[in-house]
C-alpha cells in the first residue's frame, strides 16, 4: 500500500531516542497529576456511598447511591446557598468585566490628564494585601447599612486593579492604526470601545472573567462577617455549617463539597481556552 505525498511533502522519520528521553518527563507529570486529582476522586467516591459503605476498604463505592446528594439539597437548603453564590459571583464578574474594559481603554487610548499617575496608583493597589483593607472596608459597609445584603457581597468587588491593569496592557499592545481608522470613520470612544477594543480583547476578557468568577465563588471570610441570616449565606459557609451539623455523616458532607466544587470546575472547562490564551496574550504584553 503506497502513500500519496504532495510534491514538497516528506515523511519525517520517527526519532525513537528523542521520544524515549521524554518518557520520564511524562511519567513524572502523570504521577503529579494523579496526586492532585486523587483527593477529588476520593471525595467523589465518598459522596456516592451509603452510611454503611462509607468506610469500606474499596476505592469505588460498593453500592452507588445518590442519597447523600438528596440529603444535602433537601435536609439542608444547599441549593439556596448555591444560588446566592452563583448570583453574587456572576454579578461581580459582570461588574469587573465592565469596569476593567472601560477603565483599561481610558488608560490606554484616551488622553487623560495625569493618566500615568492614575495608572501608577492602580498598580500600587496591587501591592496592598487584602488583609489591610478588610477592616476599613467592613466598617464602611457597616456605616452604609449594607450588612446582610447582596449589596455588601457584590459592590465592594465590582472593580479590580488587576483587571484594569490586564486590560490596559492588552489594549495598549494593539496597533494604533485600528483605532485611528475607527476615528476617521467618525466613531467616538464608546463605539470604538464596543466595536473595536472589546472584540479584539475577547481572550483577555475571558481570562479575566474566569479568574474573577473563581475568586468570587471561593470567597469565605468576607461573606462570613457580612452576612448574619442564613438566607444570605453563600455556599462556602454552607459547607462549613454542614461539617459542624453532620460531622458523623461524611458522605453528606462530601456530596455538599462536590456540589460547591462543580460550578467552578464547569466555569474553568468552559473558559479554558480563553483563560490560557488571555494569560499568554494579555499578561505578557505591554
Amino acid at each position: 500500500m503506497t502513500q500519496n505525498l504532495e510534491p514538497n511533502q516528506t515523511i519525517k522519520p520517527f526519532n525513537f531516542s528523542k521520544n524515549f528521553k521524554q518518557i520520564p518527563f511524562y511519567l513524572l507529570v502523570s504521577a503529579y497529576a494523579f496526586v492532585i486529582v486523587l483527593p477529588l476522586l476520593t471525595l467523589f467516591s465518598a459522596s456516592l456511598r451509603s452510611d454503611a459503605d462509607l468506610y469500606a476498604p474499596t476505592f469505588l463505592p460498593p453500592h452507588f447511591t445518590l442519597e447523600p446528594y438528596r440529603l444535602a439539597l433537601t435536609s439542608y437548603p444547599l441549593g439556596h446557598y448555591l444560588l446566592n453564590s452563583f448570583l453574587t459571583s456572576s454579578l461581580i464578574t459582570l461588574g469587573v468585566v465592565i469596569t476593567s474594559s472601560t477603565a483599561g481603554y481610558a488608560l490606554a487610548r484616551v488622553k487623560l490628564p495625569y493618566r500615568e499617575l492614575i495608572f501608577g496608583a492602580i498598580v500600587g493597589l496591587l501591592l496592598v494585601p487584602g488583609e489591610i483593607t478588610f477592616l476599613p472596608l467592613y466598617l464602611h459597609v457597616n456605616s452604609l447599612g449594607w450588612l446582610d445584603t447582596y449589596t455588601a457581597l457584590i459592590v465592594p468587588f465590582i472593580a479590580s486593579p488587576l483587571g484594569i491593569f490586564l486590560m490596559r496592557q492588552f489594549l495598549k499592545s494593539l496597533p494604533q492604526d485600528l483605532f485611528d481608522a475607527a476615528k476617521i470613520d467618525g466613531a467616538g470612544h464608546f463605539r470604538i470601545l464596543w466595536h473595536v477594543a472589546i472584540p479584539l480583547a475577547s481572550s483577555a476578557l475571558g481570562a479575566l472573567a474566569a479568574l474573577t468568577f473563581l475568586g468570587a465563588w471561593n470567597m469565605y471570610l468576607w461573606p462570613l462577617v457580612t452576612t448574619q441570616s442564613k438566607e444570605m449565606q453563600t455556599a462556602q459557609i454552607a459547607v462549613s455549617n454542614l461539617v459542624s451539623a453532620e460531622g458523623s455523616q461524611w458522605n453528606v458532607v462530601a456530596a455538599g463539597a462536590i456540589l460547591v466544587l462543580l460550578p467552578t470546575l464547569l466555569a474553568f472547562l468552559v473558559a479554558q481556552k480563553a483563560f490560557v490564551s488571555g494569560i499568554a496574550l494579555g499578561g505578557l504584553k505591554g
